[in-house]
């Protein structure tokens, strides 16, 4: 077949055009995404989360796209589950594609005798803290994108939440961030075929043993019929969700989740010069609170101060009675000490600009 080569040629320069723009419109976008919500600042240490599949591996080159920009150094883990028998071949080509760009990268291998989505992402994001501590970085990045979230949230749905699961994934959550979170996988498949980058598939992502899978393959495709930007909408309506709850400053029973059983706990004591404290519940593990009374060495460092000081001497500066201190209640975090009820809160996870949980814990009214 003989092709005009006058037109050839006008119609490959407006399709280059065409793509160019649309390229420059997607990181356009995704930029003003990570300074929105403060994702990425000059010279952070970034450990990107590399499974080698078509997210991350879009999510790597696009750090390195802005990698002068904001002047930070790059770092990739990825983890070998070897729940597949050539599991090793996605290790290899994360290898090879990190040298290629001259990313270091740490590859670590787990074996979990009984194998669950929730069980793999816990011990995933220890062995990222460890490999953090290796590289010396201060921020995790992944490559959960828009439909990951809408996923997220129909799951929440269905199986009962408040405003906080409708809220899907957060763009950031203590030291990781999602920077390609409000970019469809149809758009990195696609920027990723016209680029001629290659990419590991997960051949489990296709079974319906998985609840995400399913919501995957058969409840979001029926969404799309009905509306194609389906995930989109979702996606805004997430956002709409963060932004009344960092407005509500007001509504500091906003930690809305599946099990309230951590949250707003009632403590029992007189005292009431302390008698609500409140933290950014992001930061810490609400599922690990605990209430216990005082132990002769405990120390704590609090409010304005980076230094520990021991609580009995905090009790003395406070003027507590010698034969109260052992009735107060001692609020932990993971055994760390973040409130002395109606005393003293500790410095651990304050309110800051960019808050998005609130968790107040108070004193009943006598």
């Amino acid at each position: 077949m003989v092709t005009n080569s006058t037109n050839s040629s006008v119609f490959s320069w407006n399709s280059d055009i065409h793509s160019c723009n649309s390229v420059f419109a997607m990181f356009q976008k995704i930029k003003r995404f990570i300074d929105k919500y403060e994702l990425i600042k000059k010279n952070d240490r970034l450990l990107v989360a590399l499974s080698g599949g078509p997210d991350s591996v879009f999510l790597l080159t696009t750090l390195v796209r802005f990698r002068n920009l904001y002047k930070i150094k790059i770092f990739a883990c990825h983890i070998d589950h070897q729940y597949r028998k050539k599991s090793y071949k996605d290790a290899e080509f994360v290898k090879a594609f990190c040298k290629n760009l001259k990313i270091p990268v740490k590859v670590k291998k787990i074996k979990l005798d009984k194998f669950t989505e929730e069980n793999a992402r816990n011990l995933r994001y220890k062995i990222f803290k460890k490999c953090m501590v290796e590289f010396k970085c201060n921020k995790v990045a992944t490559g959960h994108t828009m439909d990951d979230n809408a996923e997220t949230v129909l799951m929440w749905l269905v199986r009962g939440c408040g405003l906080n699961g409708l809220k899907g994934i957060p763009p950031r959550r203590t030291e990781i961030i999602r920077p390609i979170l409000n970019v469809a996988k149809k758009e990195i498949l696609k920027y990723l075929r016209k680029n001629n980058i290659k990419y590991c598939v997960d051949r489990t992502n296709f079974t319906s043993k998985f609840t995400r899978n399913r919501v995957r393959m058969e409840i979001i495709p029926i969404l799309e019929k009905l509306n194609p930007r389906a995930k989109q909408h979702i996606f805004e309506f997430s956002e709409k969700i963060r932004r009344n709850r960092v407005k509500s400053r007001r509504d500091i029973y906003g930690v809305d989740t599946s099990d309230k059983k951590y949250y707003n706990k009632k403590l029992t004591y007189s005292l009431p010069k302390e008698r609500m404290a409140v933290f950014d519940a992001d930061k810490l593990d609400i599922r690990k609170l605990k209430i216990r009374r005082w132990k002769t060495g405990d120390k704590m460092v609090p409010f304005g101060m980076t230094g520990s000081k021991k609580l009995q001497d905090i009790f003395t500066d406070e003027k507590v009675p010698g034969n109260i201190r052992a009735k107060i209640p001692i609020v932990t975090a993971a055994g760390k000490i973040i409130w002395v009820a109606g005393i003293k809160r500790s410095n651990d996870a304050p309110i800051t600009n960019i808050t998005k949980d609130i968790l107040q814990i108070e004193l009943p009214n006598e």
